[in-house]
């Protein structure tokens, strides 16, 4: 009696282990009395997918794979198969089954793609396969231009900073402060300068006013004047072509010969021809000259000395003889003295 008891109890709990299963992997989307048309894919890799993920076209679940495993082959692919349970979906020959991320947890499913083939996909076909993107691809695709960009960037700072560290520590720019400094104070000056010319603009501007006044009345004056303006241009071209008639070249070539014969009578001169040229050239004149002054000298000096041989006065018709003192013959001689000292100093 107890052991009945103990085997129905056995069989009530095959049952609901039983039952849990097929209610497990009922809710998991797997229907094992279902039929359906079985295809298959070979891929390198499934990136997550698994057994009972579904298979969906333009986004509606059309199946589930049904298992997962290792090609015949021996290349290392793997071979899903997955069922169709919708009679009236047709897969042409072309069709691909993509593996895709079905939600944002990353769950994977089989999507299908329809092909261009002419004939349709019977069951138990192998189907093209492929692989999307996923996120952290997709971001990594995105990112290798930026990270390649972002390692030039950086190069070309390296670079920069190299090249500045190459500048600062060269002898050569030691002098830059100084240089900085002198352009900070050339810069103040220019500020300045500009203060100050400001303020000169704006003390005279009734001046620069005042020139500006006098510039349009200038003009108009100019403007009202244009036709004695143009009168005047006129009588000055007259006179030009006056100019222009007369007989320039023949006065210029008279004028040339008159040069010339100049340039002739002083090269003779030059060469002392003729008397005045060997008046200029020869020292006899200037030794006479010289020699007459000389004796002149002489007669002046004697004259003061002794006047009484050149001059003779005589009062009553006699002869009066009167010699000069030695006073007045020391006076004499002091005049002469300075006289022939000035002389000699000119």
């Amino acid at each position: 009696m107890e052991r009945g008891k103990e085997l129905k109890i056995g069989i009530l709990v095959l049952v609901g282990a039983g039952i849990l299963i097929l209610g497990v992997n009922y809710l998991k989307g797997f229907n094992p009395l279902g039929r359906g048309t079985e295809f298959h894919a070979i891929y390198n890799r499934v990136d997550g997918l698994a057994v009972s993920n579904p298979v969906i076209v333009n986004g509606f679940k059309v199946g589930q794979v049904s298992s997962i495993e290792f090609d015949a082959s021996g290349t290392g692919g793997l071979h899903v198969t997955f069922l169709i349970d919708q009679p009236k979906l047709q897969l042409t020959q072309g069709t691909v089954a993509r593996i895709v991320s079905n939600d944002l947890f990353g769950t994977k499913a089989i999507d299908l793609i329809a092909g261009r083939g002419a004939g349709l996909a019977q069951s138990g076909d192998t189907l093209f396969s492929d692989i999307e993107m996923g996120i952290a691809e997709s971001v990594k695709q995105e990112l290798i231009p930026l990270r390649q960009r972002t390692d030039q960037l950086i190069a070309g700072v390296d670079e920069i900073l190299l090249n500045l560290q190459t500048v600062f520590q060269d002898s050569a720019t030691q002098g830059l402060p100084k240089a900085f400094e002198s352009i900070q104070r050339t810069m103040e000056n220019l500020e300045s300068t500009s203060k100050t010319l400001d303020l000169t603009v704006a003390e005279n501007r009734s001046a620069l006013k005042g020139i500006v006044d006098n510039m349009e009345s200038l003009t108009g004056f100019v403007n009202s004047q244009q036709g004695a303006l143009s009168n005047a241009l006129g009588n000055f071209s007259q006179i030009s072509d006056s100019l222009a008639n007369l007989q320039l070249a023949t006065t210029l070539r008279r004028a040339d010969q008159s040069v010339a014969e100049l340039n002739r009578l002083l090269s003779g001169l030059n060469a002392g021809e003729g008397s005045l040229g060997k008046l200029l050239k020869s020292d006899s004149l200037h030794d006479g000259l010289m020699s007459t002054n000389k004796e002149m000298q002489f007669l002046i000096n004697d004259l003061y000395l002794n006047p009484q041989r050149y001059v003779r006065v005589s009062v009553f018709g006699g002869r009066e003889k009167r010699n000069m003192s030695k006073k007045e013959l020391e006076r004499l001689q002091r005049l002469i003295d300075a006289e022939l000292d000035e002389r000699d100093a000119q």
